[in-house]
């Protein structure tokens, strides 16, 4: 997708409206994100940076068109060369205004001066072109910053979305985990009224159940903190506490073609169009700045109306002129700015580098968090159904009397802590799939919002 394209699906998205959902309905990691894209404040005031870019250019272009101004002015005074001025641009000039007493102690006199003066470049030495230029880099910078923004919203709604998730799934495996305590301390109360096990065998079961009872009042309140997160970052406090789609089940898949994400990373990163966009901006500015030894030309029309009263007799005059400004010295301040924009010329491209640097390593690290989870699902899997078999049969051997009972417990707690790695491992794996889709500035919401809908 091209990057006006990508502009316009943003603009698309901060303006989707549509039949509110009912608030009882599942929330879609595809709907948040749109929400998201409408809502949330720090991606509208990212949005701004477009409509001051276009602005830019309109200042940019006025630079080619003529200024014009209309004054209007009144003077009443008895100084000799404003009353002889005043009144020779008024037609009213006669023989007795000549004489010296007359020219040395006029009376008071007034003058409304009404004047239309235009103003045209003619000749700018290109840098009004560059300005304009720059003007429409300007434009792409900022469609690019909000882009960004763009992104980084997306997967910040991903990140709170499944965090919910996985603490809603959190807290069934405790849940699970203190109804099996439960259950046990039962077992052990039976086998203490048999006299089959000391008091110490229920004492151990109430203390692990209290435990477990903890870690469910930690885990509820970890959903509600992750409900909160999801709501800020949606822009939408509400939104938090809906009910969500069902979680995915098996893992998010590695990408195919793993050799070439380096060079998807390189061409789709906005930030890194950014900075690209601001060398060639630098570049041009250090054009300009090259740009102040040549002259400037531009010419001037002014038309002017002298009266002594408003709408009363008057004199009327026109003035063309043709003014030319070359600069010989100023203090070397055009050779200071020269060598500034090439450092900052030479700055963003080394910004550039440092860059792309930095994108092969985030899609390197993602890459590789993403096949790690993946082998951490496989892992947590098996030791799922090794700890549920374990469980199983140990609290057979403890209901026979063949074990004690901190066997059982032991084998509680590594079931509860094999099913939440199970669980941390699953989502990791969609953290991580999104973690690379944004470190390849792929990351697409309304794209996924599509899908979903589809099924």
């Amino acid at each position: 997708m091209g990057l006006r394209a990508a502009i316009l699906v943003v603009i698309f998205s901060l303006g989707f409206t549509g039949p509110a959902p009912a608030a009882d309905q599942p929330l879609t990691l595809g709907e948040a994100m749109l929400l998201a894209l409408k809502h949330n404040p720090g991606l509208k005031a990212a949005g701004m940076e477009v409509e001051t870019a276009e602005a830019e250019i309109a200042k940019a272009r006025a630079q080619f068109l003529p200024q014009v101004n209309f004054g209007e002015s009144y003077n009443f005074s008895d100084l000799p060369s404003q009353v002889f001025m005043s009144k020779l641009n008024q037609r009213v000039f006669t023989k007795q205004d000549f004489f010296l007493n007359n020219l040395n102690f006029p009376k008071p006199y007034g003058n409304f001066r009404t004047g239309i003066a235009m103003s045209q470049p003619l000749f700018q030495a290109g840098e009004a072109y560059l300005g304009y230029e720059q003007a429409k880099l300007g434009r792409e910078i900022a469609g690019a910053l909000v882009l960004s923004a763009r992104q980084q919203l997306l997967f910040q709604v991903t990140q709170a979305y499944f965090a919910r998730q996985l603490a809603q799934a959190s807290l069934g495996v405790v849940k699970k985990a203190r109804a099996t305590a439960a259950e046990h301390l039962k077992i052990a109360e039976a086998r203490f009224k048999s006299g089959a096990v000391v008091r110490a065998d229920v004492l151990s079961a109430q203390v692990h159940l209290a435990k477990l009872t903890q870690e469910e009042m930690t885990a509820a309140s970890q959903v509600e903190i992750s409900q909160s997160a999801l709501g800020t970052v949606v822009g939408l406090s509400e939104v938090g506490s809906r009910p969500l789609a069902p979680p995915p089940r098996e893992p998010a898949p590695l990408p195919p073609n793993l050799d070439e994400l380096q060079q998807t990373a390189q061409e789709k990163r906005p930030d890194l169009k950014r900075l690209e966009l601001a060398a060639r901006s630098a570049q041009k500015e250090a054009a300009k700045a090259r740009l102040n030894y040549l002259p400037r030309l531009r010419v001037v029309a002014e038309y002017d109306v002298d009266q002594r009263r408003l709408f009363g007799p008057s004199g009327d005059s026109y003035t063309v002129m043709a003014l030319l400004n070359f600069n010989l010295f100023n203090g070397l301040s055009d050779l200071a700015r020269v060598r500034e924009t090439r450092a900052k010329e030479s700055q963003a491209r080394d910004l550039k580098r440092e860059l792309e640097d930095r994108i092969r390593h985030q899609v390197t690290e993602m890459i590789l968090h993403l096949k790690t989870a993946n082998e951490r699902l496989k892992v947590a899997r098996g030791a799922v159904a090794q700890a549920q078999e374990s469980l199983r049969l140990i609290r057979l051997r403890y209901e026979t009397g063949l074990t004690i009972l901190v066997d059982l417990l032991t084998a509680e707690d590594a079931l509860k802590n094999a099913e939440l790695s199970q669980v941390a491992a699953l989502f990791d794996t969609h953290l991580a799939q999104a973690g690379l889709e944004l470190a390849l500035g792929t990351i697409s919401g309304p794209a996924a919002a599509a899908t979903e809908k589809k099924q």
